[in-house]
């Protein structure tokens, strides 16, 4: 048995575990940077996540986890739009600022720095993204603090080839609470 195992009790209970627990132990899974980006109306926002996920391939389906506590998730409907933006090492000033990293900037003022647009889905898509994937919300399901969101993916925007070359296309990432990029093994 590895050391891990060998310092577990030796009964069958199973004891829940605190918050601090937890938020230590996903401190050591790494997660892909990305801005979620939400359109209401005229209004927009945006937010730093690390909980996205391919639900399947066919029909294409993401799922994101929003915080229920910020203002985009206010913006989030079934029927709305959606892009997840995937960040690179070179949009770490982006993922800083929508996380709200950077003193001062909050709101719709986050959007000010950066090649947006408005995709043909309705939400915000980041240009030098390293791919963003346009959605439309199809569920939100209730998990406790959070929202799972349900999303069917209508567009998917990746460099071109000769853009490649230009960018470093090195992911950004989040690991022990700080950003990181990836190194070749």
């Amino acid at each position: 048995m590895g050391a891990a195992c060998e310092s577990l009790p030796g009964t069958n209970e199973i004891w829940p575990v605190t918050a601090g627990e937890f938020k230590n132990g996903m401190r050591r899974l790494a997660g892909a940077v990305c801005i979620l980006t939400v359109q209401k109306s005229q209004v927009r926002a945006g937010l730093t996540a690390t909980a996205v996920v391919s639900i399947s391939a066919e029909p294409p389906r993401l799922m994101v986890c929003v915080n229920r506590g910020v203002f985009a998730h206010e913006l989030i409907e079934v029927g709305g739009p959606l892009c997840v933006n995937v960040l690179g090492a070179e949009n770490l000033d982006h993922a800083r600022r929508f996380a709200g990293m950077v003193e001062g900037v909050q709101g719709d003022d986050r959007f000010l720095h950066g090649a947006w647009c408005e995709g043909e889905a309705g939400a915000q898509v980041l240009a030098d993204a390293l791919v963003t994937f346009e959605c439309r919300v199809i569920d939100l399901l209730s998990a406790s603090s959070h929202s799972m969101v349900m999303c069917e993916v209508v567009k998917v925007h990746t460099p071109n080839p000769g853009d490649t070359a230009e960018k470093s296309a090195q992911p950004l990432v989040y690991f022990d609470g700080r950003f990181a990029s990836l190194g070749e093994l």
